[in-house]
């Protein structure tokens, strides 16, 4: 049996079934959650390979502010404040020096604009540019937003459009003049730290959309042990022609907070720019309704071929 047969969704199951974290929140959250005093830090680390995440070609300065941007996301998910950050590349020798001094740059812009240091990391030579990124944060102990929260009678709501990231993708993809905003979507996302701050004491559960919405519903849906009802007509989905509906609706990258709320917030979440898509019940799983057509997946998942 090969990895592609097993998928990233049940390797990340398989580990966590041999890792006991005892008070500690670990496996399964945007971020672990270590007490500490009146404090709890959020620690989470991310990945992004060459021809796996980015092109070669992509501009090292906006890859330097994606590589940042994509981890403090976690955070924001979290509902927390970012602090520090830790770097690791992987370059090629022969990589010019130019590229490394503008993705520095590139991941100092975003880390001054959050007030995140950065604190170390490693660098090594390869084959292929690797970047690891692990980012620290913190909340008032208890205050954390888990995915684990929704309850039977919440509504469902997100931060922002669905799709713009993989319609920009698509545009890059196909050398495509203009679309400046899609591209800009895809290749230099901002992390909803300030929408997160206005959701403490109201989000019962949250999660960035990275790997798409449909993905990441069944995450929250999974961890609370509820099912989700979301209108498909109702999700704000990029205005754009690039991209049918339901292609957006497994798109990932757009890094919109996705999250459950009592619906008595509901006009309040509203009126601050949220959009409500949908409902919490009892049961499990995710119902989209008023999807026409069948789905035929869930969203991107790594080792799936």
């Amino acid at each position: 049996m090969k990895l592609s047969d097993v998928g990233e969704l049940k390797l990340i199951d398989f580990i966590a079934s041999k890792v006991k974290t005892n008070d500690v929140i670990g496996i399964g959250d945007d971020c672990a959650v270590i007490a500490a005093g009146r404090d709890e830090f959020l620690i989470s680390m991310d990945n992004l390979v060459e021809d796996i995440h980015f092109f070669k070609a992509a501009d090292p300065y906006l890859l330097g502010r994606k590589s940042l941007s994509v981890n403090l996301s976690d955070i924001a998910a979290m509902a927390g404040e970012p602090l520090y950050a830790f770097l690791g590349l992987s370059l090629p020798a022969k990589l010019d020096y130019t590229w490394f001094e503008a993705f520095i740059e590139g991941f100092l812009s975003i880390a001054n604009r959050y007030g995140v240091l950065l604190l170390g990391g490693d660098t090594t030579a390869a084959e292929k540019i690797f970047i690891s990124v692990t980012v620290v944060g913190k909340n008032p102990k208890g205050e954390s937003v888990l995915r684990k929260g929704a309850k039977a009678g919440d509504c469902v709501f997100v931060s922002g459009p669905i799709g713009c990231s993989m319609a920009g993708l698509e545009v890059i993809k196909k050398g495509l003049e203009g679309y400046d905003e899609l591209k800009k979507a895809h290749l230099d996302p901002e992390p909803k730290i300030n929408e997160a701050s206005l959701l403490k004491g109201i989000a019962s559960a949250m999660i960035d959309v990275s790997d798409g919405l449909l993905i990441d519903l069944k995450r929250i849906a999974k961890a609370s042990n509820v099912k989700i009802v979301v209108d498909f007509d109702l999700i704000p989905f990029c205005a754009t022609d690039i991209l049918t509906k339901q292609e957006m609706l497994f798109g990932g990258e757009d890094y919109q907070l996705l999250f459950t709320a009592d619906c008595r917030f509901k006009g309040i979440l509203v009126k601050e720019g949220f959009y409500y898509i949908g409902r919490v019940e009892e049961g499990e799983g995710v119902v989209v309704e008023g999807l026409k057509e069948n789905i035929k997946n869930n969203g991107y998942e790594h080792f799936r071929v």
